[in-house]
């Protein structure tokens, strides 16, 4: 196994970062400042790399063509976020200020066009309507669980369903669209691309699911951003869920605090205390495990490799992380 996932792909993911610098630059000296601010903040670049690797895995060869798309899907990851961000009335974003809370809204709407048309225009130039049409339907599906989680804020009844709908279009799908673009162009059969493509629908709802856990546990120096945002925003995870629509004492007491419009910090403390108090974590956890295994299973018709062991090193750093 290798010592992290990204071990084998790091020269091209090197060379997805010089892509995004460039695609981030425009004519207009703040845009590109802007920009910058947006890209320049890290990230995990989960979305090429698992294109990356999916690629790689199937022997995929014609690294020019994904390149760009792996640039692609991290150029339309990072405009969703700075709408996020607004959405959310987020302050910070990876440890700094969000981009709308630093030069406005109206400018941080305009850099998240910016760069959702750069990345599109690049997927575009690979000419293959098959390639367009998975990355649109991902970028849809986006939009309707972002719809459908606005209208949902504060219900505390919130069938599970309706939340793994939520998770599945805003986290899953464009995780999934990368890693089955990747085996696309790498020229993987009909059984590799379904495999990849369970591979990250799977690995993207364990993303969420452990994202949930974080903002209920983790450590506020490693998130970047402060921990019950969820609870603040009335926006149901699924530890809070358990939690709330459980038999523990407390439960009626966190249903109560959630279902406000507007929240005090004193009460999103005793909300997260309430949760951590229940054995909601723990099961929300068991439900990550569960979807790593069912993500691994997807691996089954690749040949092995170093790219399908670093699939599977993914797998468990998504699980096991703590940011």
């Amino acid at each position: 196994m290798p010592l992290s996932w990204d071990q084998p792909i790091k020269e091209e993911l090197r060379m997805v970062e010089e892509e995004i610098m460039r695609n981030a630059r425009s004519g207009d000296p703040l845009l590109t400042e802007i920009a910058m601010h947006v890209i320049g903040s890290g990230g995990k670049r989960i979305r090429p790399g698992i294109a990356l690797l999916s690629f790689r895995a199937v022997g995929g060869t014609d690294l020019k063509k994904m390149i760009m798309v792996a640039t692609a899907f991290e150029l339309i990851h990072s405009a969703t976020l700075v709408h996020d961000d607004i959405n959310d009335g987020a302050e910070t974003r990876r440890g700094n200020v969000a981009v709308y809370r630093k030069y406005g809204t109206q400018r941080a709407l305009i850099t998240g066009d910016f760069l959702f048309v750069k990345g599109f225009r690049l997927g575009g130039l690979i000419q293959s309507e098959d390639i367009v049409e998975m990355v649109a339907d991902a970028c849809c599906q986006m939009a309707e669980s972002e719809m459908l989680q606005t209208s949902s804020e504060n219900d505390v009844s919130m069938p599970l369903d309706t939340y793994i709908r939520i998770i599945t279009g805003k986290t899953a799908k464009p995780i999934q669209a990368s890693a089955q673009v990747g085996a696309y162009i790498g020229g993987g059969s009909a059984d590799q691309i379904a495999g990849l493509g369970t591979f990250g629908l799977n690995i993207g709802l364990a993303f969420q699911i452990v994202d949930d856990i974080l903002d209920i546990r983790g450590d506020e120096r490693d998130l970047g951003k402060g921990r019950g945002m969820d609870v603040l925003d009335g926006k149901a995870n699924l530890p809070l869920m358990i939690a709330m629509q459980g038999h523990h004492p407390s439960s009626a007491r966190l249903r109560e605090i959630f279902s406000k419009r507007k929240k005090t910090q004193k009460e999103v403390d005793e909300a997260l205390e309430v949760v951590l108090a229940t054995d909601a974590v723990d099961v929300a956890m068991k439900h990550a495990d569960d979807l790593r295994l069912k993500a691994l299973r997807g691996l089954d018709a690749l040949p092995e490799s170093e790219f399908k062991d670093a699939l599977r090193t993914l797998a468990d750093t998504v699980v096991a992380r703590d940011r």
